[in-house]
């Protein structure tokens, strides 16, 4: 089966200020076997906010995102989801698809304001991504 992958150009601002150059995310959208729970892949309502997460970590396997404690989606290497919430704060999480010891589950708090698009990325922050090793993956904000 063929995946039809859209690159998207994002380019966000590493920081509030002018200081230093902006950050260009090259990523894929996640295929529609990958998805877990479609739930807030389109928004609702117009208070709902854009929020971005994209997956920059090297290696074989997937990283599934987990909003709220539950599973959303798996992601590959330079993949992208796109999802729309409510302003509030949310957790997010991210673990190996197959975990081999390898890794464990990896959570954070995430406040998504009213009017302001939330782009996050996925990386690796230690460890292994071959087998046998320990990997931490973490999630934080551009």
């Amino acid at each position: 089966m063929k995946r039809l992958f859209i690159i998207l150009g994002l380019a966000v601002s590493s920081c509030t200020t002018s200081q230093g150059p902006s950050i260009v995310i090259r990523a894929s959208s996640v295929s529609a076997a990958q998805i877990i729970d479609a739930t807030h892949l389109h928004r609702h309502t117009v208070d709902e906010i854009e929020v971005v997460v994209v997956q920059q970590v090297r290696g074989d396997g997937l990283l599934t995102f987990h909003l709220n404690g539950q599973p959303m989606a798996k992601l590959a290497p330079d993949e992208m989801i796109r999802f729309y919430l409510s302003p509030g704060r949310y957790r997010f999480g991210i673990a190996p698809s197959y975990n081999f010891g390898r890794s464990g589950f990896w959570e954070m708090n995430a406040d998504v304001s009213q009017n302001t698009k939330q782009v996050y990325r996925i990386f690796q922050s230690a460890g292994f991504t071959s087998s046998g090793g320990n990997a931490v993956y973490e999630i934080s904000r551009y």
